[in-house]
């Protein structure tokens, strides 16, 4: 397994625990939710993830390398409860759910330094209070809505006719951009048809059955997300699936002072949970001149 197959589980085990750090903070919009259940079920992913980086590094190594307790509290979990469920298994004890938060970063800490001659030396963990699925819930989103959010969230994204199906080609055919695409792409000397000819990549898995002509086919979707927690994690996921594609480098960070900008102008209800401004906070002198202050010292600093 190439180093970026393997960065692709320790990204998903590390979203295991951005899913708890999201339960524990949302757990009044998830309380009709069988939270215990998904809590379970998170930490039994986030195991057997960790796990088989370990045992795809360490073939044969791993009575040296449990050893180390985090180590082999990591094979327990796994061994006695996520992939078995065997009757002598102990939880993990743990008063509350950032204690249990606390213990998976440093076992997930522990594995990517263990493993870090086999993982790309760019990559980070990098922590975010968010969960696709359980986000969409807590929120009621339907897919129309987000489309909708979509929409007003990046007004200026260019639309292409290529990228719908063919009976949406006919049915939207007033509004082709064929015409248009084909002098942009003669202009930057790229060839319009054979670019309406590639599919989106579903998942890194699929890569390994591919042959390099079908590789050659394949494009990567990078998508923005609903807030930008989920972008941060949809750009991770992209880089990798584009990594293992075409054999490259890229990695993409968490920018914290942006984040904290987000979150202090949420705090105030300048912004809402997928950080669409909301002006009525404004009409409020004193908030109005908070908000402000943050946009000032967020300026100052840039």
């Amino acid at each position: 397994m190439r180093k970026w197959e393997l960065a692709r589980h320790l990204i998903d085990a590390k979203k295991k625990i951005d899913t708890l750090c999201f339960i524990k903070d949302f757990q009044n919009r998830l309380c009709n939710f069988n939270l215990r259940e998904r809590t379970a079920w998170t930490c039994q992913q986030f195991y057997i993830e960790c796990c088989v980086i370990l045992d795809k590094c360490f073939p044969k190594g791993k009575k040296k390398i449990i050893s180390d307790p985090v180590i082999e509290r990591i094979y327990y979990e796994r061994d006695k409860n996520a992939a078995h469920k065997d009757e002598s298994y102990r939880q993990q004890k743990f008063n509350t759910p950032d204690e249990l938060i606390s213990i998976m970063k440093i076992q997930i800490e522990k594995v990517k330094d263990l493993c870090s001659d086999f993982l790309p030396s760019v990559l980070t963990l990098d922590y975010v209070s968010h969960d696709k699925e359980l986000f969409r819930y807590a929120y009621r989103i339907t897919p129309d809505i987000e489309r909708d959010i979509f929409k007003v969230k990046y007004p200026q994204g260019t639309f292409h006719s290529y990228q719908l199906s063919q009976e949406g080609q006919h049915y939207l055919r007033r509004f082709s951009t064929e015409d248009q695409d084909r002098r942009t792409a003669k202009m930057f000397g790229y060839d319009y048809d054979k670019v309406i000819t590639k599919s989106i990549l579903d998942h890194v898995d699929d890569v390994r059955e591919l042959s390099e002509e079908e590789k050659a086919r394949q494009a990567v979707m990078i998508e923005n997300g609903l807030n930008s927690k989920e972008g941060l994690q949809n750009r991770q996921d992209a880089c990798i699936k584009i990594n293992v594609l075409f054999n490259q480098n890229m990695w993409a960070t968490l920018n914290k002072k942006s984040l904290e900008f987000v979150e202090r102008l949420q705090a105030l209800g300048f912004l809402d949970e997928f950080e669409l401004p909301n002006w009525d906070s404004m009409k409020n002198e004193e908030t109005r001149l908070k908000i402000l202050a943050v946009m000032e010292e967020e300026n100052d600093q840039t």
